[in-house]
């Protein structure tokens, strides 16, 4: 096998290691979010010990998923044309790098909502 056969087999199976890596970047925000609707909201398991995770490993690995996982299926391609530019985007449809995406997106959106929750409607009195 030559290096450029090695080299695209390798980069074949880049978007599934990008989801992958994606994913394990939002379990943290994952374990936490759940952990806290769990024992709080839903009253299932009140005696659950919910982990103590650093606020940047949270929000980072999540950005850091949203981040990797764009950069996979996302292909911008800048031009100059004779009075402007020309921007264009092309979405490749990687199915694995589109799931890991919305995984991020749904426990970013509960993170920011339980941030919500917890702080501004507690200091508003409700």
């Amino acid at each position: 096998m030559s290096k450029q056969t090695v080299r695209a087999a390798a980069f074949a199976n880049i978007h599934k290691i990008t989801a992958l890596l994606g994913v394990a970047a939002t379990l943290p925000l994952a374990v936490f979010v759940t952990s806290n609707m769990l024992k709080y909201e839903l009253g299932i398991w009140p005696g659950l010990q919910i982990p103590s995770i650093h606020p940047a490993i949270l929000i980072g690995g999540v950005l850091v998923a949203l981040i990797m996982n764009t950069w996979s299926i996302l292909d911008v391609k800048v031009s100059k044309t004779g009075r402007g530019v020309r921007v264009v985007a092309e979405i490749t449809a990687h199915r694995w790098n589109l799931i890991a995406l919305v995984f991020a997106c749904v426990f970013f959106v509960m993170m920011v909502l339980y941030l919500f929750v917890e702080n501004v409607l507690r200091v508003m009195g409700a």
